[in-house]
């Protein structure tokens, strides 16, 4: 991962004002980096409603599939059944 590269470097003392200068721009830097997506966002509204839509497309992906194989497998139980009683019925008859 790439390391951004600061101005300056960070002075000795704790209290100086280049110290306290160095450090907001590297807070700067870091909130520049953030994504850009209600995931971060300081209102809880917003972050409960992105984490639920995120949910709730997983969730629709998922059932789309299992939804689509459960489909096919009825499909193949209902031809399986249909072939039976047609068979009875034809030994019944004849």
């Amino acid at each position: 991962m790439n390391m951004p590269v600061y101005p300056q470097q960070a002075p000795a003392q704790r209290n100086d004002p280049q110290y306290i200068a160095y450090l907001e721009q590297r807070i700067a830097a870091l909130e520049a980096r953030l994504p850009q997506t209600k995931l971060v966002n300081p209102s809880f509204l917003s972050r409960a409603f992105a984490v639920w839509g995120h949910h709730f497309v997983a969730q629709l992906l998922i059932s789309l599939v299992v939804g689509f194989i459960a489909f096919i497998l009825s499909l193949l139980f209902a031809g399986g059944v249909a072939a039976i009683f047609n068979s009875m019925s034809n030994s019944v008859y004849y």
